[in-house]
């Protein structure tokens, strides 16, 4: 067992020997104990490694789940509408934003067979690997696909000594008719009409909400400096019905 030696002011110490003849505790190291104890109930999960390992907290979080989150909100947006004859998706063109016109954007919108758009947000290799293992599979449907996406962010949420994916998906498809969904770090799907992924995330998904309706995928395309910034350059992808 560890030991702790530490100098204190002999005011305390005569303080903690009157304290030890109350008979609360039987000697100074079992006072020692209980204060630190009880500093570290204070100061939250932090303290218990709540926040560092991948399980969950007395709360029932798991807060390296939330940091992954945070890490999406960070990434460049990227967004997507549900057009009467298909689907639009554009994100803003980061290597513009650098200012470096020998670097190649990064890309943010993978296509993948001639069904599915994935628009990515956070880490990049995280992005890249999930693109990576999509690319090797064949899906017939939307459900199977979705599952095979579960099954990948699953996989990176039940392991202690596996970090969650620090990206998030926004998902185009047209199997039987277009569909829009984001994936969170958590691997939870939600289904939407028009979304938006990334940083300013729900400034522009309020922006989107105040805009939309049934358009076509020209119209849907003068919308996207409104909703990601007039001031910037954009990458688009399509599918169409």
């Amino acid at each position: 067992m560890a030991e702790l030696r530490v100098v204190i002011p002999d005011e305390v110490d005569n303080y903690l020997d009157i304290v030890i003849k109350s008979g609360m505790f039987g000697n100074k190291a079992e006072l020692a104990r209980a204060a630190i104890v009880q500093y570290l109930n204070t100061i939250g999960p932090i303290s218990k490694g709540y926040d560092t390992d991948n399980f969950f907290s007395p709360e029932g979080r798991i807060h390296q789940i939330e940091y992954a989150r945070e890490s999406v909100k960070r990434g460049a947006p990227i967004m997507a509408i549900v057009c009467k004859d298909g689907i639009l998706m554009a994100s803003e063109d980061v290597s513009a934003r650098s200012g470096n016109s020998l670097m190649m954007s990064p890309m943010k919108i993978h296509r993948l067979w001639d069904k599915v758009l994935v628009g990515t947000a956070g880490m990049a290799m995280d992005g890249s690997m999930i693109i990576g293992k999509l690319r090797h599979k064949e899906f017939n449907n939307v459900d199977d696909m979705l599952l095979a996406i579960k099954e990948i962010y699953w996989s990176h949420t039940i392991k202690k000594d596996v970090r969650p994916l620090g990206v998030g998906l926004l998902i185009a498809t047209n199997f039987e008719h277009p569909r829009l969904f984001i994936v969170d770090p958590s691997g939870t799907v939600a289904e939407f009409t028009a979304a938006c992924i990334g940083e300013g995330m729900e400034s522009h998904m309020k922006v989107l909400a105040s805009k939309y309706k049934k358009m076509t995928i020209k119209d849907a395309g003068k919308l996207i400096p409104a909703i990601l910034g007039d001031d910037k350059e954009f990458m688009v992808e399509t599918l169409r019905v």
